[in-house]
């Protein structure tokens, strides 16, 4: 009998509510439920946050919690220890520090290691690589000089060294490519699913009770997104002032998502431009209560400058939930007809495209059935089958 392959998924990662968690969730509920003979998976994860994934992983998976190593407790004191963080910055900048396997996937023997988060280690076993973007080279002043040393040594690094970078749009394959030199066959493109596959849909009094807890209007936007800068949350704000100064219409946005300190620069913008009333942060909500949003909402609007895929377009289509999208990046690729596309530098477009899909019910209905059909172009269960296909590759490259 041939021996299974054994695949360690190392998704280590520090906040489990940002994108990359909901689509490592969904990636697990699917290798659970697929019906592979012949390979098994560990997702590998922080001791503290088993319970993360811990509901989706079962059948050929199973969930291991590793505690934080030595290293990693020094690296956050660093960090953070007010006086010595200038210790740090240089240390990073300087050396562009690049972190080893700590021996656990070796000493486990498993054939194939995959990164889907971005953070990786240097291991000698095969490696698959997910660099979700490449955004710190397209917007480097989003990030300081200390981060953006460290994202470019490291993901030019993990990309050299792995098997095979994985990416989601081809869009992204390209840019990895000319950036990177990274030789076309060595990249693979493979779409994620949407999250809201592995969720159970919420019941009618699920969401009668999430429209009462936060006192949701007949009438809103959403916008599902941490409030980073490129995420462009300032579009939609100045957007709701055009349409409120100009057309006399002041519709609501619902943001939802973990909040950062650059909540106060948006706070500050709109009630400068006297639209404060109509903005409204949700902060991190429930897997229930997130769907209810979108199911209750009059369209999602998604202005982001940058994504590597932009999963919150599939769950506006699962939800059945029109979209106006930023034309940046690999949003057109992954939304296609589904959406209306605005420049996410104009809130003159945009605040013409909120009005219109205000105004006209029967175009609501054609984004909803053009998003639907898209929808049908993505699954996490065909995400899964294929990562399954790679890992056979991955693990006959040392065979």
């Amino acid at each position: 009998m041939t021996r299974k392959l054994r695949i360690a998924i190392d998704c280590r990662i520090a906040d489990s509510k940002q994108g990359i968690g909901t689509a490592v969730l969904a990636l697990a509920k699917a290798l659970s439920e697929s019906n592979i003979a012949d390979q098994e998976y560990t997702f590998i994860v922080q001791k503290s946050m088993k319970s993360w994934l811990a509901p989706y992983v079962y059948g050929p998976c199973k969930l291991e919690g590793i505690p934080w190593s030595t290293l990693s407790t020094v690296k956050a004191a660093l960090r953070w220890i007010a006086p010595l963080r200038f210790i740090w910055r240089k240390l990073i900048s300087e050396t562009a520090y690049v972190p080893y396997s700590d021996g656990y996937v070796e000493s486990n023997h498993f054939d194939v290691v995959h990164f889907p988060t971005q953070a990786a280690y240097l291991t000698e076993l095969p490696t698959i690589y997910q660099p979700h973007d490449l955004q710190h080279l397209h917007y480097p002043h989003f990030f300081s000089k200390t981060v953006f040393a460290l994202r470019e040594k490291m993901y030019r690094t993990f990309c050299n060294r792995a098997s095979y970078v994985c990416v989601h749009t081809e869009w992204t394959k390209r840019d990895v490519m000319n950036h990177y030199g990274i030789v076309e066959d060595k990249v693979v493109v493979i779409p994620w699913g949407s999250v809201f596959e592995a969720y159970k849909n919420p019941s009618e009094e699920e969401i009668r009770a999430t429209v009462e807890k936060y006192g949701l209007p007949s009438r809103y936007f959403l916008y599902p997104a941490v409030t980073w800068p490129h995420k462009n949350h300032e579009i939609i704000i100045r957007a709701i002032c055009i349409l409120k100064s100009e057309n006399g219409i002041a519709p609501h946005v619902i943001f939802t998502g973990s909040l950062t300190d650059y909540r106060l620069t948006l706070d500050k913008l709109a009630k400068d431009l006297g639209v404060f009333q109509e903005v409204h942060y949700l902060g991190f909500v429930t897997p229930a209560e997130l769907q209810a949003i979108y199911r209750t909402a009059t369209a999602m609007i998604y202005p982001s400058k940058f994504e590597g895929f932009g999963l919150p377009l599939l769950e506006a289509f699962h939800a059945c939930l029109p979209v106006l999208s930023s034309n940046a990046s690999t949003m057109p690729e992954v939304a296609k007809d589904g959406a209306l596309y605005f420049d996410p530098d104009s809130p003159t477009e945009l605040s013409a495209l909120m009005r219109t899909i205000l105004d006209k019910p029967e175009l609501r209905q054609d984004l909803i059935r053009k998003g639907t059909l898209q929808l049908s172009h993505y699954s996490i269960n065909n995400t899964a089958a294929k990562f399954q296909e790679l890992y056979a590759r991955t693990a006959a490259l040392s065979s």
